[in-house]
């Protein structure tokens, strides 16, 4: 049988290209595929060489992504918290043409000939690979959440692109654990219950999500792990020489920090939270480089946009902080091998929210600060650290600094919690395959 793993790979963001691996090595570990591709990612060659070549160089089988981004490629570098207006309006007119396209695509979906006739070859092949598989599997992540901005309609019609036409196209789809909601903006709830109410398998990866989408659909959500959990640690010696060329070693005491930019969509202030957010992760690096630690900043995402690309907002940091103490990680490691990097530190704060999971699932004690919808709190939750979250909105110096504190002090019995449950990771795993396996029996 054959499969296709939806939405493309996006090898810059570390987190995301741990969900598309791990979903391939899920699906494949089930032994009912003979044939597995993955959809790659990228509006420009360039692009799509940034956003696929770690995954090409891993081995993964590429299919062409058919629904472009309405950036088409084009990214400001000087916009990582606020884009112009000018640049808004450019991405709506893309974003309008883009729907009735793909939505008169999904009219004629069945029928190839009208599809090649009327479609560009790249469209009618990629089309032509779907009706030719069995199942569609969507990567697990957290993109099904919208804050009511006014872009909230498009935005869903964009993320359940793929899985319409696999519906249209009679195939079998299954969701894998996701964070759910918030689902403000028109029509979001409706295009959300249209094509969840007709999945065959949907998992939420945490249970404030289960509940979320739960309500709106009148059923029950089973919960199971997230993705990320499931990705093994590349090679230490890779890891090693890491450390040693940024003259680090395990003995140091590391504390890793992620940060990113972030444009608080549904708040009016957002350059002035994020300068607060910024000023106060400063003043924790701060105060953790007094107590003798040496602080890790680590590149969990490089993109595909500056709104996505952590090196904009570290870049912002250490604009106010200057200590021989504080380190930039400033590299671009797959994603086993970053977690293989993680797995030397001492203490994690991070704003990504893989680089909590891969530091949990490395032992390496954590703080989360959340963004956005349920995905860290609702993971924190589940693993009883709910107490060591604080949402990016929320963030001050103070609370920052005795949530650290704290978890210094409780150390050895958060990683103690965190030892005992990573055997639920493998039950987790092997439950989600024995439900694949359960379509076909």
């Amino acid at each position: 049988m054959k499969a296709i793993i939806v939405p493309g790979v996006t090898d810059l963001n570390k987190g995301d290209q741990a969900l598309v691996w791990e979903s391939h090595r899920l699906v494949k570990d089930t032994k009912l595929f003979k044939d597995i591709y993955i959809l790659n990612s990228g509006d420009t060659e360039e692009e799509k060489r940034l956003l696929c070549q770690q995954s090409i160089d891993h081995g993964y089988q590429m299919i062409e992504n058919i629904l472009e981004h309405p950036r088409r490629g084009q990214h400001k570098t000087d916009e990582h918290i606020q884009e112009s207006k000018f640049e808004l309006a450019k991405q709506v007119k893309n974003a309008g043409l883009d729907f009735l396209s793909t939505k008169f695509l999904l009219s004629i979906c069945n029928n190839l000939p009208s599809v090649k006739k009327l479609f560009s070859a790249k469209v009618y092949q990629t089309v032509k690979e779907f009706s030719e598989a069995d199942v569609i599997f969507v990567k697990g992540g957290g993109f099904i959440h919208a804050y009511g901005e006014k872009t909230a309609p498009y935005l869903m019609w964009y993320f359940l692109f793929y899985v319409r036409l696999a519906q249209k196209l009679n195939k079998k789809v299954v969701f894998f654990p996701n964070s759910f909601g918030p689902f403000e903006g028109v029509t979001v709830k409706s295009q959300v219950r249209s094509v969840f109410n007709k999945l065959d398998l949907t998992y939420a990866r945490e249970n404030v999500s289960a509940e979320s989408l739960g309500a709106l659909l009148d059923k029950k959500i089973p919960v199971e792990m997230d993705l990320g959990f499931f990705l093994q640690k590349g090679s230490q010696k890779e890891a090693d020489k890491i450390l040693i060329k940024y003259n680090l070693s395990k003995d140091d005491k590391i504390v890793g920090i992620t940060i990113r930019p972030w444009r608080f969509p549904g708040l009016s202030n957002p350059e002035e939270l994020y300068q607060k957010y910024i000023t106060s992760v400063a003043a924790l690096v701060k105060h953790i480089t007094d107590n003798g630690f040496k602080v890790a900043l680590c590149n969990q995402s490089l993109g595909p946009n500056t709104h996505e690309d952590d090196r904009n907002a570290i870049q912002d940091l250490l604009k106010i902080v200057n200590n021989a103490n504080v380190i930039w990680i400033n590299e671009n490691l797959a994603c086993d091998v970053l977690k293989a990097v993680y797995s030397n530190f001492y203490f994690y704060v991070g704003t990504r929210f893989h680089s909590i999971i891969f530091s949990l699932t490395s032992l390496v004690p954590s703080i989360a600060i959340g963004y956005g919808g349920n995905k860290a709190k609702g993971i924190m939750d589940d693993f009883n650290l709910d107490k060591y979250v604080i949402q990016i909105q929320d963030v001050n110096s103070k609370q920052l600094i005795e949530l650290f504190d704290d978890a210094i002090e409780n150390y050895d019995g958060i990683k103690s919690s965190l030892s005992n449950a990573m055997r639920l990771v493998d039950e987790s795993r092997n439950r989600m395959i024995s439900d694949i396996k359960g379509l076909y029996s």
